[in-house]
């Protein structure tokens, strides 16, 4: 696994070189501060580092294609194709690894830019899914064209070429900082339906449960931001919500099956492990509530 540091990431390096890997990306300085870099690996890979840059950086990262995993600070993350990210960088040691065909855009904004423009910087990782026609998706895709494009012989960021890619660089800021889904009422009325349909999907079956990725890419958020709003919208992760109506369900069939049937049905394959689930949502077991159910 390469070891590196965060900087040396972004360094700027000659298009010969460019886009063979992380380490070479294509990377241009702009005004004010502004630091843009674009990721294109046709392979899979894996680096370890130490986030050396200023802590009062704000990350703008859009993944174009493919995904990845970012393990820092004790978390894992994982992202995926049109995942808009915004972060602060800390001074920790960090595990990136990306998938094959993989490539990004990522735009360091120091915080006095920030300041300048009266926009507070994330606190934590803020995630959103992008849709294919989103306007900010379509701009990091032109953006990450220019950084690729051979960047002329005496290249100045006063240049009219400069201020073509500085444009592209406060355009894609302005979508990620002003198109929070969580801030804007269309967007949350869309959640709503979605998140219904998730929970329907979730609980049309018993013995199978669609995975957290599935359901995300149903609802086109990313999977923290699906648990999030799922969470927010239903009270619980939809796991629980899918175990407490699995259980209910449970009952149901004990009043026409023995436990092993039921447990079959259900798609556990150990019963013992369907008798503990039962005992933990209800406080008694399968046969025990059989038992009392016929008494009655």
């Amino acid at each position: 696994m390469m070891e590196t540091r965060s900087t040396q990431v972004h360094r700027s390096h000659p298009d010969h070189m460019a886009g063979t890997s992380l380490l070479y990306p294509h990377a241009r300085d702009f005004p004010g501060g502004l630091h843009t870099s674009g990721f294109v690996a046709s392979l899979a890979g894996e680096i370890r580092g130490h986030f050396d840059e200023p802590g009062l950086t704000t990350r703008c990262t859009i993944i174009l294609s493919g995904s990845c995993s970012m393990s820092a600070g004790g978390m894992t993350h994982h992202f995926q194709t049109r995942d808009l990210v915004l972060a602060r960088t800390a001074s920790e040691t960090f595990t990136f690894e990306n998938s094959e065909g993989f490539s990004a855009l990522e735009i360091h904004v120091p915080l006095r830019l920030l300041e300048q423009m009266k926009i507070m910087p994330p606190s934590g990782i803020q995630t959103r899914k992008m849709g294919l026609q989103d306007p900010a998706f379509k701009t990091a895709r032109q953006l990450l064209g220019y950084l690729r494009a051979p960047a002329p012989h005496q290249f100045q960021t006063t240049s009219p070429q400069a201020l073509v890619g500085y444009g592209l660089a406060m355009t894609m800021l302005g979508y990620a900082f002003t198109q929070d889904t969580a801030d804007c009422p269309h967007s949350s009325e869309r959640n709503v339906k979605v998140l219904e349909l998730a929970r329907k999907t979730l609980l049309e079956r018993f013995d199978r449960a669609p995975t957290i990725t599935q359901l995300a890419t149903l609802c086109d958020l990313s999977s923290t931001r699906f648990k999030q709003l799922f969470r927010e919208q239903f009270g619980c992760a939809p796991y629980a919500l899918y175990q407490r109506h699995r259980m209910e369900h449970a009952r149901l069939l004990l009043k026409e099956k023995n436990v092993t049937e039921t447990a079959m049905e259900l798609g556990y394959s150990n019963v013992s492990h369907f008798g503990a689930a039962f005992q933990k949502q209800f406080g008694y077991s399968p046969a025990k509530w059989q038992k009392l159910n016929h008494s009655l």
